[in-house]
């Protein structure tokens, strides 16, 4: 009994020690129960976050894209109110159904959001999103249909000398597939990196989606790092951007090692969009016959460019190939999109040298929410025969 009695002294002493080792609980708090992003009946959206002693809050999104005035189409921070407490609130105006980026600021600080998990990661920092739901929003949903594979490739480049990844995108049921698959270059914008397009993109949902409509033929989708050296490369041709070298000589290579993938041009597609809708109009004009499908979205160059391109570079405005791309798809995010205007005058020096393309629109500026709506638009275009 003696030694029965030691044995319980011990536990209820072990107990003790660990409960008393074990931190206190934090006292409750409105962030508790707090919902950084309701979205109302009416479509309205209360972002909230818990500052009670901050001085100055702001939200910002793309989703003030959506409601601004047309002829001042940039990005605002909104004010944010505090109330008794010490939770800061800003309500939108109704906003369609779709996925939509937002970043708080406080006391100038940017902040993620500490109770949204959805993070989109850029080059240099991270932002939250959301979907807000609705029928509209569903292309881009997580739906109960069969999913592909999103991967992280890593490598060291012999190009920049340091190691690098990018992301790849491989369909449902890729793994029992025996046939080698089309390939999509799938190309972010400046500032954004290899995860965007997975991200706030929702490329992979977007595609399984499509995949279960049977809209879409099956192929694999690789998205690369669209800056990956030192310096911020916008100009005419593909000669310094160390990209264009990463992408031919590393990236592509590895791909075809690591997957089932065919190399044929016309079985291989580039698509970016801003800075990489640029890398893809340099690819169009200077290097045309390495892929059969290029489409550059919400850009366009700059007027110095422009000039250029027409005063050194008259034959490759005329280089044959460029024709023969089965589909040269330019879109843009209606005049609000930043790059409407440069995006026009290209235009403009295509039609004066005899270069077919298409175009389109999805009238949301220059933001994912265009993007992801182009790619939705195009892709069920890819690799038919």
């Amino acid at each position: 009994m003696n030694l029965l009695k030691s044995i319980c002294l011990l536990a209820g002493l072990s107990v003790i020690l660990v409960a008393e080792a074990q931190p206190p609980r934090p006292p409750a708090s409105p962030n508790d129960t707090l919902n950084s992003t309701k979205v109302l009946p009416d479509g309205r959206v209360v972002f909230a976050i818990y500052a009670p002693e901050a001085s100055r809050v702001t939200v910002s999104g793309d989703y003030a894209i959506v409601i601004a005035d047309p002829a001042s189409p940039f990005s605002r921070d909104q004010e944010m109110e505090i109330n008794e407490e010490g939770v800061w609130t800003y309500t939108t105006p109704p906003l369609p159904a779709d996925a939509y980026s937002y970043v708080f600021t406080v006391d100038g600080v940017r902040t993620l959001d500490p109770l949204n998990t959805q993070v989109k990661e850029s080059e240099n920092n991270l932002s939250n999103y959301f979907i807000l739901p609705g029928k509209a929003s569903e292309y881009c949903q997580n739906l109960n249909v069969p999913h592909g594979k999103v991967e992280m490739v890593w490598f060291h480049s012999d190009v920049t000398k340091k190691m690098t990844r990018f992301h790849v995108y491989t369909p449902p049921g890729y793994e029992k597939m025996n046939e080698n698959l089309p390939v999509l270059v799938l190309q972010h914008g400046g500032g954004d990196n290899d995860a965007s397009w997975s991200t706030i993109g929702r490329a992979n949902f977007i595609m399984d989606n499509l995949y279960a409509n049977d809209l879409a033929v099956p192929m694999v989708i690789v998205m690369p790092m669209g800056h990956p050296g030192e310096g911020f490369f916008m100009g005419l041709g593909i000669d310094e951007d160390p990209y264009y070298q990463q992408l031919f000589e590393e990236i592509l290579p590895l791909l075809q090692q690591q997957y089932k993938v065919k190399t044929d041009r016309f079985n291989t597609a580039f698509a970016g969009l801003s800075m990489g809708g640029l890398q893809a109009l340099n690819i169009a004009l200077f290097a045309p016959d390495k892929f059969g499908y290029v489409l550059p979205l919400s850009t366009g160059y700059f007027e110095p460019q422009r000039k250029l391109l027409e005063e050194n570079y008259p034959d490759v405005l005329k280089n044959p190939e460029i024709n023969q791309l089965k589909l040269f798809w330019i879109a843009m995010g209606g005049e609000r999109d930043i790059a409407f205007q440069n995006g026009e005058a290209v235009n403009k020096i295509f039609d004066k040298y005899g270069i077919r393309y298409q175009t389109n629109t999805y009238d949301a500026g220059h933001t994912f929410m265009t993007w992801r709506h182009n790619l939705l638009e195009f892709a069920p275009l890819l690799f038919r025969d």
